[in-house]
């Protein structure tokens, strides 16, 4: 073959030097795939898809990622089938992510989350990509400026004033009550007063109104939550339209969702498209509301509207309730915080002599203790999304299509970011300007173009209820910390036993 043997050895020399530099080459690429990051332990076929599913009926779904991450660490692959989806805790990473990454399209909506999304809850802003949800968002995002909580903060007092009322009979008797519950109706009735125009005293707003029940939309909307997270974690969508009792379920939930809602869609779209001579008969409280402000954009129709206004509802009441819920915990736990927490107030109670928009400036505590107790209990603990081009994450090559999480729960444990992260610490919220670099902020509220819409009525909601709290009662937990880790989920995180507490009314 080669008239010279030099010629054939440098043609061997050469072929091997070759295949050490490939094979180099390979082992370096291979240290900075996706396959190069830790993983639970899967089957061979399913992967960890059966396990995610199981907790996902237990209730457990986010709390098994969290201890998988606790685990293997702040970076990590899990696999659902063939598809690999990369868990991502490192807040900065996280940060750049939900800003740079979507505002450049290199990560979008997870399909396989969205999709169970939208069967489930129908096509609205939170499962909408591009063109489609630019527009929902330009119609919705007047409606959710701060100035419009702010100038109903009388009625957002009001209503936290009823669960005061509520907890002062508890206070008398003894008795153990379920703060969760009774925060899942106040938040319930707050964004049906800001998007339905449903007033505290249930005043019809037109003829033919449905009746406003809290509680059985509520628990519709948990039947919802639930489907959403069986079929993202891999279940047939086919399932919730068996005959079977949990078929029959799910049906029902959606009949009332509809049934309740296509009368004030209905009514929304007629008062919002007819001339105000012309225009039918209503409460000012309801030509005011949010739902007739979207419906004045031509692009809604009654399907979208109702698909939009169940989705908000479902975001405006459980993120914001189970929030409040964890906060009483931590604060039943941590004497000093509550201390704290209670002069803060009190000093605000002096200087303004009531709860009023005024006192709101005094209590920036209360508002770090909302955000610290995000930090540790995120009830939307992540965000799917999938990368649409070939990328990179801290050195670590991310292909197109490959599932991206990044996971708030863990995230908010990151002791780099976060000293002492298992500490329940305000103060860290209250950092001035000049001190280290701002800490990574809200991050179940998303970041960047994606941010809540509903941030600013949360933290008011939140800020005024735990002050109310601090400023009339002393309480203690029933069942202690078990309260803040034995928790259960829908699609969003709560506390399994409902956060039981026993007050006591201050002198």
């Amino acid at each position: 073959m080669f008239e010279h043997p030099w010629t054939s050895f440098t043609f061997l020399s050469g072929v091997g030097m070759g295949l050490i530099l490939w094979r180099r080459q390979h082992h370096q690429l291979g240290s900075r795939s996706i396959s190069s990051l830790p993983s639970p332990p899967g089957k061979w076929f399913t992967g960890n898809a059966l396990e995610l599913l199981a907790a996902a009926k237990q209730g457990t779904f986010s709390l098994a990622l969290f201890r998988w991450m606790q685990q293997y660490g702040s970076m990590i692959v899990v696999r659902v089938f063939n598809r690999p989806i990369v868990l991502v805790a490192k807040p900065q990473l996280i940060e750049s992510i939900l800003t740079d990454g979507q505002s450049q399209g290199r990560f979008t909506r997870s399909p396989s989350f969205y999709n169970a999304y939208k069967d489930v809850f129908g096509v609205h802003i939170g499962n909408q990509v591009g063109e489609a949800w630019k527009w929902r968002r330009q119609a919705a995002t007047p409606a959710f400026r701060s100035s419009q909580f702010t100038q109903k903060f009388d009625l957002i007092r009001e209503g936290c004033q009823q669960v005061i009322n509520q907890l002062q009979s508890a206070a008398q008797t003894g008795k153990a009550v379920q703060v969760d519950s009774l925060f899942v109706d106040l938040t319930m009735n707050i964004i049906a007063s800001f998007l339905l125009g449903v007033t505290f005293e249930r005043t019809k707003n037109f003829t033919g109104e449905p009746p406003f029940e809290p509680q059985r939309l509520y628990a519709a909307l948990a039947v919802l939550e639930k489907h959403v997270l069986l079929q993202a974690t891999g279940r047939s969508r086919w399932f919730k339209f068996l005959p079977t009792s949990e078929g029959r379920e799910y049906q029902q939930a959606q009949d009332y969702l509809r049934q309740n809602l296509k009368p004030r869609v209905a009514m929304a779209l007629q008062v919002a498209r007819t001339d105000e001579a012309e225009s039918p008969s209503v409460s000012p409280s309801f030509r005011d509301s949010m739902l007739v402000k979207f419906a004045k954009n031509p692009q809604h129709d009654q399907d979208s509207l109702i698909a939009e206004t169940q989705a908000l509802i479902f975001a405006g009441h459980d993120t914001t309730a189970h929030t409040m819920s964890f906060a009483v915990g931590e604060l039943g736990l941590n004497p000093r915080v509550f201390q704290t927490a209670q002069q803060v107030v009190d000093e605000a109670w002096e200087k303004e002599g009531s709860l009023n928009l005024s006192t709101l400036q005094h209590l920036t505590y209360i508002e770090a203790i909302v955000k610290e107790t995000l930090r540790l209990h995120p009830v939307a603990a992540g965000i799917p999304l999938i990368s649409t081009q070939e990328t990179e994450l801290d050195g670590i090559k991310i292909p197109a299509n490959v599932g991206v999480e990044p996971f708030f729960w863990a995230a908010g444990r990151d002791p780099d970011m976060y000293p002492n992260p298992e500490e329940f610490y305000p103060e860290r919220w209250l950092q001035s300007e000049s001190d280290q670099q701002p800490l990574p902020l809200l991050f179940g509220f998303s970041r960047g173009s994606h941010f809540c819409l509903g941030a600013p009525l949360a933290l008011l909601e939140a800020t005024v209820m735990l002050s109310l709290l601090l400023h009339h009662f002393n309480w203690e937990l029933v069942n202690g910390q078990d309260s803040l880790l034995d928790v259960n989920q829908y699609l969003t995180v709560f506390p399994r036993d409902r956060m039981p507490i026993r007050v006591v009314s201050r002198p």
